[in-house]
């Protein structure tokens, strides 16, 4: 067929993977659409967690703080590589004498 021997394979999950994927998607908008009964079990847990207002903006925020961790865990590793790079700069081998 080509050079590719995984080409079913990969085809075969890809569809897979993409049924699955539409089966949640459905399922999530008939729950929201349909499930009057979720909101008795969640309007309990709303007011439990507005009873605490550090416990909301926390919540809140839970994104913003994501994405600080993740730019910060790359400004280390660029800092890690510029020093590396400054190291390896200052190492200069002997000129070879012949």
């Amino acid at each position: 067929m080509g050079a590719d021997p995984y080409r079913q394979q990969r085809i075969f999950w890809f569809l897979a993977m993409n049924l699955f994927a539409i089966v949640v998607a459905v399922a999530v908008f008939w729950g929201v659409l349909e499930g009057h009964d979720l909101n008795n079990v969640f309007q309990p847990l709303l007011d439990g967690i507005f009873e605490f207002k550090v416990v909301a903006v926390l919540i809140a925020m839970s994104p913003l703080l994501a994405s600080l961790l993740v730019g910060m865990a790359y400004a280390q590793r660029a800092l890690r590589r510029k020093k590396a790079e400054a190291q390896a700069a200052m190492f200069v081998p002997p000129a070879p004498t012949s």
